[in-house]
């Protein structure tokens, strides 16, 4: 493959090794991937066979969240693959830019958590209760802990129902009222 950079320069991708070239993943990504080097390092079976299958699983979920970045030797423009197996380059920051390019490969898809807080004594630099989620834009603010334990409790269960959720954690007081990791399911 070979591309144009908006300077004119070629950029070619036809070789291992190249000094323009590189891989991004995801921070939401990067638990499952090295959870699949545990797995390949403790789980898989005796056999060539066996840790052949599960060094190619980590190969194969490499290849599926990862992206592909590419900077121009000429003029330093970045370009990075999105999830459509498509290029865009980024030479700065303008209102056209793409702002999720660094989101999960899994897209909406991807589990993620929420957590809540309730405190009775509110310190000056907090709130009384809060619920931060993955789903959420920002975090929801409570003055009182009915609310917050119920909307917790609503929000924890759909998104445990529609599998997306990798952990959930409820703390009032320091304590932890409820707490929940999907790998610990069984």
């Amino acid at each position: 493959m070979h591309f144009y950079c908006n300077c004119g320069n070629r950029i070619s991708d036809t070789t291992d090794y190249l000094s323009y070239k590189g891989y991004v993943i995801s921070d939401q990504d990067e638990f499952d991937f090295l959870d699949e080097i545990d797995r390949a390092i403790e789980q898989s079976g005796p056999s060539a066979e066996d840790k052949e299958s599960a060094a190619m699983n980590v190969r194969r979920l490499w290849g599926d969240l990862t992206r592909t970045v590419y900077q121009c030797p000429e003029c330093g423009t970045i370009y990075l693959d999105n999830d459509k197996n498509q290029l865009r380059g980024f030479a700065r920051g303008n209102e056209n830019t793409e702002k999720n390019l660094l989101r999960s490969a899994k897209g909406d898809a991807w589990p993620g958590f929420i957590y809540g807080d309730w405190v009775d004594q509110k310190p000056e630099w907090r709130e009384k209760g809060y619920i931060h989620a993955s789903i959420l834009p920002e975090m929801k603010i409570y003055e009182d802990w009915e609310s917050l334990e119920s909307d917790y409790m609503v929000l924890f269960q759909e998104l445990k129902d529609k599998n997306l959720l990798r952990s959930g954690l409820l703390k009032k007081n320091g304590e932890w009222i409820h707490s929940w990791w999907r790998d610990q399911e069984s």
